[in-house]
């Protein structure tokens, strides 16, 4: 069955928007250490992971395992090539930020950091967590963000427009975050980048009909992420 008929009504769609963000706040904010800011974290996890299975299940796995018929997609070859170059330039681009005022500001956030990182304990098995993040976690944002949201929201309004909603709630959870480390200018800043990243990665996901290549790129900005993030908890 083709996703486009097995859409949810908007006001399941609302809440596939705001929980990753909700979210945030309970683990981040509000309780930001101790079991019930672990908690938090975990089943909003759950939930990224297992709302989307609702509609897996009667929409088939075009788009995650497989590409849909009746369309000639780029091959895989160039799949993999896009996915590689655009995280390669978008992890380089952050690692030359570092040199310059913004990264100076980042690094002044180093002793928040390391709060955050011991209290939801984080910190004593950065590895494991870096490794989580950069593989698995980023291949779940993409099967959440771009294959169930963007892929929901395109049914229902123009492409333009899902591409712009699905990006705006992928930088929501991230703005509580950095906004607990950050000046709100810079949490705004990085944010914007967040969202342009999700923006790639949807046009990437339209233009492909699958995951592999954004979850590439996707990837390697997360190890970029992770080794920023190890240099400042330690």
């Amino acid at each position: 069955m083709n996703a486009s008929r097995c859409q949810l009504p908007w006001v399941l769609l609302l809440l596939a928007l705001v929980v990753p963000t909700i979210g945030a706040l309970f683990y981040f904010v509000i309780f930001p250490n101790g079991p019930i800011g672990k908690s938090a974290y975990t089943l909003t996890k759950v939930f990224i992971l297992c709302y989307p299975l609702l509609l897996l299940w009667r929409a088939g796995s075009h788009g995650v395992l497989r590409r849909a018929p009746g369309r000639q997609w780029p091959t895989w070859k160039s799949v993999g090539i896009t996915g590689l170059l655009s995280g390669l330039l978008i992890a380089s681009a952050g690692f030359i930020l570092m040199w310059t005022p913004i990264g100076a500001l980042v690094w002044e956030a180093a002793p928040r950091v390391l709060i955050r990182a011991e209290g939801l304990g984080f910190r004593e098995n950065f590895l494991l967590f870096a490794i989580f993040v950069s593989v698995f976690h980023s291949g779940l944002e993409e099967f959440y963000w771009r294959w169930f949201v963007y892929g929901q929201l395109r049914g229902k309004m123009g492409r333009w427009g899902a591409h712009l909603l699905a990006a705006g709630a992928f930088g929501g959870h991230h703005l509580i975050v950095t906004l607990q480390f950050f000046p709100v200018t810079l949490a705004l800043i990085l944010t914007a980048c967040v969202m342009v990243g999700g923006v790639i990665w949807s046009l990437m996901y339209e233009r492909q009909g699958t995951l592999v290549g954004c979850w590439v790129s996707h990837l390697l900005v997360d190890v970029m992420l992770m080794v920023i993030g190890y240099q400042l908890v330690t």
